[in-house]
């Protein structure tokens, strides 16, 4: 068995045991900034849309909106 034959072994193992891949740790880590950076942006995308939902235009916050839902059923789904 070559070494990419024990790689992939190893990998199961490690899947199988519960051990993150070191690709998984990175998605999640990135997962986790971009989550705090949505977090940080939130007060000033709300601010803009209601100040341009006051002016008649709700498609900011429709997209809010949107994105808020999106984001529940991921993380419902798929564990984000």
């Amino acid at each position: 068995m070559g070494l990419s034959g024990w790689v992939k072994r190893l990998e199961a193992l490690e899947k199988a045991y519960g051990r993150p891949l070191p690709e998984e740790s990175a998605a999640a880590e990135e997962r986790a900034r971009l989550i705090e950076e949505l977090k940080t942006l939130r007060p000033t995308a709300e601010e803009q849309a209601a100040a341009e939902e006051a002016q008649g235009d709700s498609r900011r916050r429709r997209a809010l909106e949107e994105l808020e839902e999106t984001v529940r059923r991921r993380a419902r789904g798929s564990g984000l």
